[in-house]
């Protein structure tokens, strides 16, 4: 598991840690609001004070409320990209040797691809192509040569230390 991946799990974590803390909070307010409305009739405190309070409280339960939307919000985000990534993994499973490369592949694995135009850059010809992959967007991969034997050295470092 990749270090990015467990800092997004440890902050959907805690962002549920906080928003039950912050439904909790909610529906304190409501057991407070009514308390001091019950003070008020009886005369324990005065009209006065039990504005001022009743004010506080509920702007502090309207903030409560948004950050309960925004969290919500980020969990919800957060699963669904889980649950893309976790659906594109399972794609990847089925065609690990693909010999050819059908429709049908194309289809399954990709949303769209981005051809640009071609430039030349120190008399070679380059040209961009962004590949969409479903579920997950686009995996970076090596630009230039360089980059790419780069890439091949390390991979066959990491495969002679396994």
């Amino acid at each position: 598991m990749n270090a990015s991946l467990e800092e997004q799990q440890k902050e959907d974590i805690t962002n549920k840690k906080l928003l039950s803390q912050y439904q909790k909070r909610v529906k304190d307010i409501d057991n407070l609001i009514q308390h001091i409305y019950e003070d008020n009739i009886s005369g324990k405190i005065t009209d006065e004070r039990f504005a001022t309070l009743s004010l506080n409280y509920e702007k502090e339960q309207k903030d409560l409320k948004n950050k309960i939307n925004e969290l919500a919000t980020t969990i919800d985000k957060t699963k669904q990209e889980e649950i893309d990534l976790t659906t594109f993994i399972d794609k990847v499973k089925k065609y690990t040797e693909i010999k050819e490369l059908t429709p049908e592949i194309v289809n399954e694995l990709i949303d769209k691809i981005y051809v640009y135009k071609k430039t030349k850059l120190n008399g070679k010809k380059y040209q961009q192509i962004d590949i969409y992959y479903a579920g997950v967007g686009i995996i970076s991969v090596p630009l230039n040569e360089y980059e790419l034997e780069n890439a091949f050295q390390q991979n066959i470092k990491n495969i002679k230390t396994a």
